[in-house]
């Protein structure tokens, strides 16, 4: 009585970490349509041009190993190191897909930077976040505005089949529509590349790297096809 007792309790507790696991694993990288009731989704985005922000690098606001919530979506992150660059590629990077994946028009942020300057040298009191990037993209005739936020962006040290530290980014991707200031879509990614030992639930990324440690760059473009996969947009 007592062995099936201790071998139930063992199966419980496995189940309920594979539980928790499996459920932390869909919480790092996750669209959201954020104004389609549950279980319902969202129409398509009928869009017909979207301004495009750079990606801006929240650990220089809010320094490194930083608890921070988003003041858009509220998304949770802790901010890290981010490699110079990053938000070049990462916007670059995320023009590209978007470009090749959708047929709404993207406008530049170069187009838009002199009507936001305008903006934000007129404005008393200041402007919320949403309300800025709303103002900007009417500024340019645009229907939606992206904005993107890096917290954290490691490189590998070390190469594709020994590391010393892995590859770590987060991000978010916001949709603003320019009509009403709201965030009709967010979408964020979060990881830490891990060994297959250490993570079985991620076999299916393990698989797609061939078993390599990628790098940081590879780690983000997995992570915009990821959030970008159930964008409801045509």
């Amino acid at each position: 009585m007592i062995r099936r007792m201790l071998r139930w309790n063992e199966a419980t507790g496995w189940l309920l970490s594979l539980s928790c696991s499996i459920l932390l694993f869909a919480c790092s990288t996750s669209p959201v349509p954020l104004e389609a009731p549950a279980g319902v989704s969202p129409e398509p985005f009928r869009f017909r041009r979207i301004l495009v922000m750079p990606f801006q690098d929240m650990s220089r606001i809010y320094g490194e190993n930083v608890t921070v919530q988003c003041r858009i979506c509220g998304n949770i992150f802790t901010t890290g190191s981010v490699e110079a660059g990053a938000e070049k590629v990462l916007t670059e990077r995320m023009i590209s897909m978007l470009t090749n994946r959708f047929t709404f028009e993207l406008v530049p942020q170069e187009q838009a930077e002199g009507v936001q300057s305008e903006i934000l040298s007129s404005e008393k009191p200041e402007l919320s976040e949403p309300a800025l990037l709303a103002r900007t993209g009417s500024g340019v005739d645009a229907d939606a505005v992206f904005s993107g936020k890096i917290y954290r962006y490691i490189a590998r040290e070390g190469t594709r089949f020994s590391v010393n530290s892995a590859a770590s980014v987060a991000f978010e991707v916001d949709l603003i529509r320019v009509s009403d200031g709201k965030t009709v879509w967010s979408g964020k990614f979060d990881e830490t590349q891990r060994s297959l030992f250490e993570n079985l639930f991620q076999f299916s990324d393990f698989w797609k790297r061939r078993g390599k440690w990628v790098t940081a760059e590879d780690l983000a473009v997995e992570g915009l096809e990821k959030i970008f996969e159930t964008f409801p947009a045509k």
